[in-house]
Parts: C-alpha cells; structure tokens; sequence
C-alpha cells in the first residue's frame, strides 16, 4: 500500500524540480534579456531603466531620468559567455542611431534576488581574460 502512495508522490516531486530547475527566467526575464534592455535603454538616455538593470547602483545615473525617445535597437549581434548558471558574460555589437558605426557593450550579468541585473555601469577592462575560458555562443547575428 505504501508503495502505491509513495510511486505518486516521488514522480510529482521529480517533475516540479525539472520545471523549476529547468528555466533560467527570472520574473519573466532570461539572462540574455539584460544587455538588449541596456542598449535600448543606453540609447534612450532611460536613467530609471539603466539603474534598474543594475545590480550595483551608481551615481552616474540619475532615477528620475525617464527616456528621451523610443528609439528600439534591432540590428544588432548578441555572444553570450556561460560561467555558471546564475553568472553570464555578454557582447552586444549594435548599430548606433545616435553615432556612425557601431557601438560595443560588454557586460557580466548575474542572478540576483531581484532578477538579472548587469554587476556594473561601465564596460569590463578584463573581459577577455574572464571570458577567455568560456565558449562563445552568438545568440543574435547582426544583418546587413
């Protein structure tokens, strides 16, 4: 009889581990998310956006800064670097509508308890050597 009852129990368990393991999304939001929502923000002058996709908070950014435009990026490349499940590196190489030519963000992004967040305002000085041991995955190709 216990055998019937525990069967039930120990598959119901194995699944809702699988499906909550299974997601790397986070209120809605994969680690991916992070840079483009940075670059859309970047280039509407968004403050308010910027720092919520901080994780640490910077002065250079001011909260009350809603966006100047609704400028949306799409031509653009996105590599992502996995160290661990809650720890990804990112490239996003887009088309600047506000300069010529193309614009570089680098950024680490980590899980937090708030969500994916970018670790920091500025671009990574040692972004190679963090990623140097990583394999590249490019989510997005820029088109031509």
């Amino acid at each position: 009889m216990m055998k019937n009852v525990f069967s039930p129990v120990v598959i119901v368990f194995c699944l809702l581990t699988l499906v909550a393991c299974g997601s790397n999304k986070v209120e809605g939001k994969g680690p991916e998310d992070i840079p483009v929502e940075w670059v859309n923000a970047e280039v509407q002058r968004d403050g308010s956006k910027m720092l919520n996709l901080l994780d640490e908070k910077t002065n250079a950014l001011d909260s009350d800064q809603k966006a100047e435009n609704n400028t949306v990026i799409e031509n653009y490349k996105l590599t992502e670097w996995k160290a661990s499940e809650d720890r990804y590196f990112y490239e996003v190489i887009y088309e600047n509508p506000q300069k010529s030519g193309a614009t570089t963000e680098q950024m680490e992004v980590v899980k937090t308890e708030k969500g994916w967040k970018r670790t920091s305002y500025s671009d990574l000085r040692n972004f190679d050597t963090l990623t140097q041991d990583l394999e590249p995955n490019v989510l997005k190709e820029m088109h031509d």
